[in-house]
């Protein structure tokens, strides 16, 4: 399918609101989205163009933040989420992001960000606050003329696509979403000039430099153990240049001797998880097969999810092929956790299947 639509798109230019919408037709029924048909198409797109529509098609909700706090959801109603998911995987193949970003690019994670900084002396990380909702409508639509102007050839086309995929904040002021299919990869065209900034200036510092989302990281390998303020001045600078801000809170300098870490990943001679990923996973194991899994889930939900209702067996097996992604198949410890998994797996069908026959 996502080769079908390549093809497709691949040379395709979009010079009008026909276009745009015949291009989203085509996409919408290949990833079961909704079925577009003349003359309804443009009307089922241009009701969510004004800003008083798209406000009242966002849910919103607050999920808890891994630090501390709550981060807001604007979850977009199902017909606009259509829309924009079609859109998205527009924008995602006419546009080639910088190649310093990692984050919301196709064939790349944080296990690619993290390679990059393995085995550096000093490694700085600083993140933008508030990533998203500090991307405003203008910032798209300059961003989308300046990196795809050749692509989307009218300001008819790109004012639409700017308006489908902002909403007012509290302000007024239209911003990226968080929750909308198509805030990720719209973030990337806006930083897309930032990269190139930070990239020219890790290599005046003499640094290794990626960008995975919201999270920034330079590294080197130099007898200094620290990043100089001069230099750190300097990333703030473009940081400012583009309208964002530093969240203080989480900028950290890694230096020999501790546990350095690049988007969670450890990186001190080879790329590796925390110890305390391994030590919660062997707990939760450890309660499914000590308690049964329906204990098991009850102490989880209680106990690690603040009363908030997850499913003990999707977190587990997250978790345990987000290992086998860092540390690799032929891993051990990925092996072994893998092997409890799995039997756990197997002895919860058997009693399952036990309770039904006896039914």
């Amino acid at each position: 399918m996502r080769d079908q639509i390549a093809e497709y798109l691949k040379d395709l230019t979009i010079s009008n609101r026909k276009e745009l919408f015949d291009v989203l037709n085509f996409i919408a029924p290949l990833i079961d989205g909704w079925s577009l048909t003349e003359p309804k198409s443009g009307r089922q797109i241009m009701r969510f163009a004004s800003a008083n529509a798209r406000k009242s098609a966002y849910v919103d909700f607050t999920i808890p933040k891994k630090s501390s706090g709550q981060r807001k959801i604007s979850a977009p109603v199902k017909p606009l989420k259509a829309i924009q998911t079609a859109l998205n995987i527009v924008l995602q193949s006419i546009f080639v992001p910088d190649e310093h970003a990692t984050g919301f690019v196709l064939e790349k994670s944080v296990k690619d960000n993290a390679m990059i900084h393995v085995g550096q002396t000093c490694i700085f990380n600083t993140d933008l606050e508030n990533f998203f909702p500090s991307i405003t409508k203008l910032m798209v639509r300059r961003a989308l003329h300046r990196e795809l102007g050749d692509r989307l050839q009218s300001n008819e086309v790109i004012n639409i696509i700017c308006r489908i995929c902002t909403v007012p904040d509290s302000s007024g002021i239209e911003v990226l979403p968080q929750g909308a299919p198509t805030s990720p990869v719209l973030s990337n065209i806006v930083l897309k000039s930032l990269d190139k900034d930070m990239s020219k200036l890790a290599e005046r510092m003499g640094c290794r430099y990626s960008r995975y989302a919201d999270d920034i990281t330079f590294s080197h390998s130099k007898s200094i153990r620290k990043m100089s303020p001069f230099w750190q001045s300097r990333i703030y600078n473009i940081i400012a240049k583009y309208g964002l801000k530093v969240n203080e809170k989480k900028t950290k300098t890694y230096v020999p001797g501790t546990r350095q870490e690049v988007t969670g990943v450890v990186v001190s001679d080879k790329i590796n998880v925390p110890r305390s990923y391994i030590k919660q996973l062997r707990v939760l194991l450890h309660l499914w097969e000590k308690h049964g899994y329906a204990q098991a889930q009850i102490i989880f939900t209680r106990d690690f999810c603040k009363c908030i209702e997850k499913s003990l067996v999707n977190i587990i097996d997250g978790k345990i092929n987000y290992l086998e992604m860092i540390k690799g198949k032929e891993d051990s410890t990925y092996r072994k956790f893998k092997s409890r998994f799995k039997r756990l797996q197997w002895k919860e069908k058997q009693s399952t299947d036990q309770i039904q026959q006896a039914i």
